[in-house]
């Protein structure tokens, strides 16, 4: 499996936007292996049927479709039919929600879009015309295109919260929640390397320590073990990519005392082994 560098080619939009030409070899023709990487995904498809395999699943889409695949979703794809022709748009949402109170959730969000759908193929006319909109744009640059692009992808992301094909955090956690327990959130964010106990944590607040979890899986969607994990695997996720530590090393610097468990907890969220994410020379900064 191979962990995708998305370069965005639309540099000023962090976006992937790009049309193929037709796939007129013989098929079925893989398109690409298998593969995962931190970006939405959307696949129109404009003529023929393209397929998207997932832990063995296949999803055909046809002319007028979008494959749809969420975010960290290993995939591969392949061409099942003479002259298909499709297109990819890759773009990541936290780059275009900005809203502050995604801001104090954004572990949580990322850890409720991991059980989302993983791939849907989408039969709408309205978000089809969307992508094809947000494509021409990209191709033809026309004046203040980057502003039009923008919207029609803000846009884009409001229709998959509206049918519910991703997770919208602000409907899910309660706000008055996420600011009782902000200081603690705080506090994991900024001292993730360090031991932090849930009863000191608890004490800080002035909570007694049954009401502070009650609140925190409130107001994260996770207990309080779960958000503080994932906040430390995303933490190890920069330095793997982005330094030459060691895997002990850079478990032992996010906060974890054991390498096992850091694996363990790595391939639950991941779905690899911090050796093999690394191999991939994934050097997307996050």
């Amino acid at each position: 499996m191979v962990i995708e560098n998305v370069k965005a080619n639309i540099p000023k939009l962090d976006i992937c936007a790009r049309k193929s030409d037709a796939h007129n070899a013989p098929v079925p023709r893989r398109i690409s292996d298998v593969h995962y990487h931190d970006e939405l995904e959307f696949l129109p498809v404009f003529s023929g049927s393209f397929l998207c395999r997932v832990d063995g699943v296949e999803y055909i889409a046809k002319a007028g479709e979008i494959i749809f695949i969420n975010a960290g979703v290993p995939h591969e794809t392949y061409a099942i039919e003479e002259g298909t022709v499709t297109a990819l748009v890759q773009f990541r949402e936290s780059n275009y929600i900005n809203l502050e109170i995604r801001k104090i959730i954004k572990y949580s969000i990322r850890l409720l879009n991991l059980d989302s759908t993983p791939v849907r193929i989408l039969n709408s006319k309205e978000l089809f015309s969307l992508i094809e909109e947000i494509l021409t744009e990209c191709e033809e640059k026309k004046n203040a295109y980057e502003i039009i692009v923008r919207s029609l992808i803000l846009k884009v992301i409001g229709l998959l919260y509206r049918n519910n094909i991703l997770s919208d955090g602000e409907q899910v956690f309660s706000t008055a929640a996420v600011q009782k327990i902000l200081p603690a959130m705080t506090y994991i964010n900024e001292n993730y390397s360090e031991n932090i106990d849930l009863s000191d944590i608890s004490s800080m607040l002035g909570f007694d320590r049954s009401y502070f979890c009650r609140i925190f899986k409130l107001a994260t969607g996770a207990t309080f073990t779960e958000y503080l994990n994932f906040v430390r695997i995303c933490k190890a996720e920069k330095k793997l990519s982005s330094t030459d530590e060691s895997i002990l090393d850079i478990s032992s610097s996010v906060g974890f005392s054991s390498v096992a468990y850091f694996n363990r907890i790595f391939k639950k969220y991941k779905n690899c082994s911090p050796s093999v994410y690394r191999a991939t020379k994934y050097c997307k900064n996050m």
